[in-house]
């Protein structure tokens, strides 16, 4: 089974950090950003991965070669610019194409304690062309308000969880997404998969399953969540980076 790790993004929130270094080279605790995404990956037994990279692409390349110092194979898909979602699945379809297996999507900029063997494994008992895996942990970074009919604030909340299943950017899929994406004519453009592809998948009745577990999950796309992680002492480093138990100080990144 093959995995479509996505690094090919600008990372123009993390500027000026970016201006040189592409946001998955970010050094984070003594390795970059993206090895932290790959060796949760490598430890649920995945061994065959394909990186879609386009800006400053030579620096991953250089970096992560072939995997063999990981004990993987990893092959690259390339582009001039960053294609979306959708449109990097629509370019790297050769190296992904297979009449028996789905296929991995992970983002190469999210940390999750994600249980990837569960989820494989789900999506294969549901038999759909599309899992996504949700989270029911997502701390809002403002505080919310009930107002009443005469305007007065009956209720307050500081950054209260969602308490709704928030997609964290995994999905699995199978080979019927490619003529799904190539109608949307990729070629050229940026094209999303959850707000172009799933759409269309939905209105034809075909079934998107959705994993909801309680995992916790960083996203580091913005510069005071990569401040955050990069400030972590040892033992949090471990919780976190490590895959131990989740922890609560660092759920609102």
């Amino acid at each position: 089974m093959k995995t479509l790790i996505l690094a090919a993004g600008k990372g123009t929130r993390l500027r000026p950090l970016t201006t040189y270094v592409p946001k998955p080279m970010l050094p984070l605790q003594g390795k970059p950003l993206l090895e932290w995404v790959l060796l949760p990956l490598i430890e649920a037994g995945m061994k065959d991965f394909v990186l879609a990279v386009s800006y400053l692409a030579e620096q991953i390349v250089n970096y992560f070669g072939d995997g063999a110092r990981w004990g993987v194979r990893i092959s690259y898909s390339r582009g001039p610019e960053p294609a979306g979602k959708a449109g990097e699945i629509w370019r790297a379809r050769e190296l992904l194409a297979s009449d028996e297996e789905p296929f991995l999507l992970v983002p190469g900029d999210t940390i999750a304690h994600l249980d990837y063997r569960e989820l494989l494994n789900f999506h294969r008992v549901h038999g759909g062309p599309v899992t996504v895996a949700f989270s029911r942990r997502y701390r809002l970074e403002v505080g919310t308000g009930e107002v009443d009919e005469m305007d007065r604030v009956v209720r307050f909340r500081e950054k209260a969880n969602l308490d709704l299943p928030v997609s964290t950017g995994a999905y699995v899929l199978d080979g019927r997404i490619f003529s799904e994406i190539e109608t949307l004519q990729p070629e050229g453009r940026e094209v999303d998969l959850p707000a172009e592809v799933f759409p269309r998948l939905l209105a034809k009745g075909m079934p998107i399953y959705g994993y909801v577990r309680d995992y916790p999950w960083w996203d580091v796309g913005r510069m005071n969540d990569y401040d955050k992680l990069v400030g972590l002492s040892p033992a949090q480093a471990g919780e976190i980076l490590g895959g131990g138990g989740p922890d609560e100080h660092f759920q609102s990144l």
